[in-house]
């Protein structure tokens, strides 16, 4: 089947141009002065006291600063050029980092380093043209905003390109996959289900297995209204035994999710309507 083409992929390009570098000083400690001991009195040797050096952070050339704050926005399944585009659409998440993560990820930012390519030069096209780099946003510090994909990204201000490391991407991967989890995503409540689909036919769902399955698919509200899916056919009608009913769109990812006292939400559901093909064809 046709998967639902209302939403068109933003191509985005990036012009990255200058040059940033930051440099650490190395402290040595002063050499301490002890004063010779009396000839004529042997005394036992001491060693002289010397203090720690101090430790500077580690700064590359993209984060110049120590990282106190990291908030990461993203969409559920498109990237940040599409979903600004459809963010009436599909909701715009933003995750504060904290704890643990935020540790982590500010030591990965701050060993960022600019890939100082030409412009003309096909390395550079390669790297414009043929990678998606923003997957992600993370704004660092309130004010610092980059764009990153899961092999390169850019400084949205001034467009400097940079590699990101593989354990960075997947580090903020691992936090929005917890947070949608556990604060977007809901599944329905069925302990009995029936479905009828576009050709009138019923089917009564028995097997625990499938019942399961349909009850573990993940879903979440979309910002979008009658009019927006007035053209959409109906799939399926999934009854739930509850009072509640999902409408499955053909050949797509969305449906409409009516309640008991008959209000409803559209919702973005994967992978319903291709369980239920798989039901109807045995």
């Amino acid at each position: 089947m046709r998967k639902w083409s209302g939403l068109k992929k933003a191509v985005m390009a990036v012009m990255a141009s200058g040059m940033l570098c930051a440099c650490g000083n190395n402290l040595q400690p002063e050499p301490v002065v002890t004063e010779p001991a009396e000839l004529t009195r042997p005394t036992e040797a001491t060693a002289p006291e010397t203090a720690e050096p101090e430790k500077e952070p580690v700064i590359g050339d993209i984060i110049t600063e120590d990282v106190e704050s990291v908030s990461i926005r993203y969409y559920i399944g498109y990237n940040i050029s599409t979903g600004d585009i459809i963010s009436d659409l599909i909701p715009c998440q933003t995750v504060e980092v904290s704890g643990e993560d935020l540790a982590k990820i500010s030591e990965l930012l701050t060993e960022l380093t600019e890939i100082k390519a030409d412009p003309q030069s096909e390395e550079y096209g390669h790297i414009m043209y043929d990678h998606l780099m923003d997957d992600y946003e993370l704004t660092i510090n309130d004010d610092m905003v980059l764009d990153i994909g899961e092999e390169f990204g850019f400084v949205v201000d001034s467009g400097e390109l940079f590699a990101v490391p593989s354990e960075l991407f997947d580090a903020v991967s691992a936090i929005t996959e917890d947070y949608t989890r556990n604060n977007v995503y809901k599944t329905l409540e069925a302990e009995e289900v029936t479905v009828t689909n576009m050709d009138g036919e019923v089917l009564e769902v028995t097997d625990p297995e499938a019942i399961e399955i349909i009850r573990s698919l993940e879903y979440y509200t979309i910002g979008a209204d009658d009019e927006t899916f007035k053209e959409e056919k109906v799939a399926y009608v999934v009854d739930l035994h509850n009072g509640e009913q999902m409408e499955v769109h053909y050949a797509g990812v969305c449906g409409k999710l009516i309640h008991a006292d008959g209000s409803y939400e559209y919702v973005h559901i994967d992978g319903m309507e291709e369980f239920l093909d798989c039901l109807f064809a045995k």
